[in-house]
Parts: C-alpha cells; sequence; structure tokens
C-alpha cells in the first residue's frame, strides 16, 4: 500500500486527540517550569521538540507495511530487554537509581520503551495460542514468566512503580486473550498473597512512600511533602481555577517535580475542577479509541495489541491521577502527553503510531483460512 493510501486510511481522530493533549501539556509545562515573574522558556522549547520528534515517530511506525510490526515484535522485546541489562551495567545514576541511558545532551530510560514492547511480545504471543474455550494455565504460565525478565530488571534498577506497570499490563492482557476464568481467580489470589512478601523485599524509601501515603501528616516536611503540596495545589484551584499562569504552588517552588510526576496538581491549581474534568474527558476519549479500534480489527494480534496499548495508556493517567491526589502512593509514573520528559512522550506516540498502524486491519476482510477474531 503505498503512502497515500495509507493516510487515507489514519484515524486521524487518535492523531487529533494525542495532538490536543500534547498541546495542553506544551502549556502546563511552561507554566509549570518558570519562577514567579520569569519566563519558563528552556524547557518548554525542549517539551515542543519532544512533541515534534514524537510526530515524527507516530508516522514512523504508522507507515510501516502491514504486518511488519508483528513480524519484529520478539526482536523488539529481546531488544528491549538488551538494553535494560545495559542499563543496570552502565547506566546513569541520578536520585539514587540507575534508569538512564546517557546519549549527549539527552537521557533515554529504556523500561518505558520496554513497557510497549512488552505489549507487542503479549500479544503476539497469545495470537498464536488463542483457541476456542479460553486460554489455559499451560499457556498462561510462560506468559508471566516473559513479562518476569523485565519486571526484575527494572525492579532491580530500583524502579518499582515502572515495574508495576508491566503487572498491570500482564493483568490487562490476560484478560483480554481470554484466559479462562479460574485462572484469572488463582493469578488474583496469588497476587493477594504476594502482597506481604513485596513488602518484605522492599527499600527503605519504598515502605516510606507507603507509609506516607496512608499518613502523609506523619512527615510533613519530608516523604510527606510532596503529597501535602500537590493536594493544596488541586484544591486551592477550586471550581474555576486560579487562571492560567496565575498558579502560586508550582511558581514559588512550593511543588517538588511540578513538571513532571505532579504536572497534573499545576494544571488543576490553574484551570480548577471544571479543567480537570476536561482532561479527564480527553484521556478518556483517547483510550476509548484506543480500545474501539481493537475491537474493530480485523486481526487477533492488531486486536490484543491495541487493547493492550490501551491498558499501557490507562494505567499511567490513573495511576498518576490517583497518585498526584494523594489516592495512591508517589511511585514516579508520568501523565501521558502532559509531564514533560523525552523517553514518555516518544513512547507514547510511537505507541499511538502502532495502534494506529493495526487498525487499519479493520478495513480488510480475512477469509476463513486466515487469522482472524471470528477464525
Amino acid at each position: 500500500m503505498r503512502v497515500r493510501g495509507k493516510l487515507a486510511r489514519l484515524d486521524w481522530r487518535l492523531l487529533l486527540l494525542a495532538l490536543v493533549l500534547c498541546g495542553v501539556g506544551l502549556l502546563n509545562v511552561y507554566s509549570g517550569t518558570r519562577v514567579f515573574g520569569t519566563p519558563g522558556v528552556p524547557l518548554f522549547a525542549k517539551q515542543l521538540a519532544w512533541i515534534l520528534m514524537g510526530i515524527a515517530a507516530f508516522f514512523t511506525f504508522y507507515l510501516m507495511s502491514d504486518g511488519f510490526i508483528e513480524e519484529i515484535s520478539w526482536y523488539v522485546f529481546w531488544g528491549a530487554v538488551a538494553i535494560l541489562v545495559v542499563v543496570l551495567l552502565a547506566g546513569k545514576v541520578r536520585g539514587g537509581a540507575q534508569r538512564w541511558i546517557s546519549l549527549g545532551a539527552f537521557n533515554f530510560q529504556p523500561s518505558e520503551f520496554a513497557k510497549v514492547a512488552v505489549v507487542l511480545v503479549l500479544a503476539r504471543y497469545f495470537a498464536d495460542r488463542y483457541h476456542y474455550g479460553g486460554i489455559g494455565l499451560a499457556e498462561t504460565v510462560p506468559a508471566i514468566g516473559l513479562v518476569g525478565i523485565p519486571f526484575l530488571l527494572v525492579a532491580l534498577q530500583p524502579d518499582l512503580g515502572t515495574a508495576g506497570i508491566f503487572l498491570i499490563i500482564l493483568a490487562g492482557m490476560i484478560v483480554i486473550a481470554c484466559v479462562k476464568r479460574k485462572i484469572l481467580l488463582v493469578m488474583g489470589g496469588a497476587g493477594a498473597l504476594a502482597v506481604p512478601a513485596l513488602w518484605l523485599v522492599m527499600k527503605d524509601y519504598q515502605k516510606q512512600r507507603v507509609l506516607t501515603f496512608l499518613d502523609p501528616e506523619r512527615d510533613p516536611l519530608g516523604a510527606g511533602y510532596h503529597v501535602i503540596q500537590s493536594k493544596i495545589a488541586v484544591g486551592s484551584g477550586g471550581f474555576f481555577g486560579k487562571g492560567y499562569l496565575r498558579g502560586t504552588q508550582g511558581s514559588l517552588r512550593f511543588l517538588p517535580e511540578q513538571h513532571t510526576d505532579f504536572a497534573f496538581a499545576v494544571f488543576a491549581e490553574e484551570w480548577g475542577f471544571i479543567g480537570g474534568l476536561v482532561l479527564v474527558a480527553l484521556f478518556l476519549m483517547l483510550v476509548y479509541r484506543c480500545f474501539y479500534l481493537g475491537s474493530q480489527s480485523q486481526d487477533r494480534f492488531a486486536s490484543f495489541a491495541c487493547g493492550g496499548l490501551a491498558v499501557y495508556f490507562l494505567a499511567h493517567i490513573v495511576i498518576n491521577l490517583a497518585m498526584v491526589c494523594g489516592l495512591f502512593p508517589v511511585v514516579g509514573i508520568p501523565l501521558p502527553f502532559v509531564s514533560y520528559g523525552g523517553s514518555s512522550m516518544l513512547t507514547n506516540m510511537m505507541a499511538l503510531g502502532i495502534i494506529a498502524n493495526l487498525a487499519r486491519s479493520r478495513f480488510t476482510f480475512q477469509g476463513a483460512g486466515e487469522r482472524s477474531i471470528g477464525a
């Protein structure tokens, strides 16, 4: 299929929603990175560059030939695993964690890319083993093992927040792939029993985050400071907000990480409950569109991958918003398209490009001899 034909089949609503969210994030980065009375131009310019590079990444993956993404899914996964090993051996240490690879002026976080790689390999794995009656335990256990590899590599960085996203993706894709109900119940029970064991292997600062979540006032000037200031920013926005560039928590630097993990707090202070509601609606429209495109696909791999990437976006959105509002421990999960960051922006736009590429299969009728949702 030629480029013109592919562009004719592009789901422009998906791209438009992403660009609107990028625009909101760009304005928010400008506001969140300024000091009171001083414009926040430097990171604004960098974020704009990341958005433009993200658009290029979107079309790079969208214009790939039909079936190519499925063909390379295993190579992408093992490539991501190899890069995660490199991070542990020679990665850049920042804030007590070894999560980045330094490429000149650009610090790349491979764990972001690994999330998409996990979705693709699970989609390929489950699509190859799908059968009527549901996927059984024998097919599910190897999938758990696959996800366990990047999970452990990321947990060793340490980055339990990102590692947890892998487990959420696995759980979501197990449901999407129609694993038998009994297995779902067993896995849910095993997960609940694993929580006490997880507490034993957590580092002191990670335990502190959980305790702070349960009682932020126990250390208001230390571990609880982030959450307390974030809730003040969100609450002070009221119903209609203080107005753009009129927020004080971010510009006066009371709010830590105001342009990354706590970007929504800056937004909520300036735009209030109504603005936050509109932003959440935009996110839900994006996630719904991803699920919808997956449900309309005529190819099983495409359907599973689109559904898995929708879960990926939904997990980030829910966890970040809950974290900012004090409903979840602080785990360092960025808000897609709104939080500042090159790795996150490029990965998110790449994920949408993959969804748009795979969604082209909804225009293709597959016969009874080909693999499809109804076959």
